[in-house]
């Protein structure tokens, strides 16, 4: 997956289907950040979804790649 933005920043995203099934891929700025992401999707889009925080972590945590925005 390449995106395209001015800066060449690098992020961290995760694939929902890990989390939820909604195959919706979140993006933030390290995996602090993208547990916060993921909670807050979570809360929002899937409110009966029985996940914890640590369990989140966890995903995040072995399932979490980089994603390289390319300047133009």
């Amino acid at each position: 997956m390449l995106a395209v933005q001015t800066g060449g920043t690098t992020m961290r995203a995760v694939l929902c289907a890990s989390l939820c099934n909604c195959r919706h891929t979140l993006r933030a700025d390290g995996d602090e950040r993208l547990v916060e992401v993921a909670l807050e999707h979570l809360r929002h889009n899937h409110p009966a979804a029985p996940l914890r925080e640590e369990r989140v972590r966890r995903i995040v945590s072995s399932r979490a790649y980089d994603i390289e925005y390319a300047k133009v």
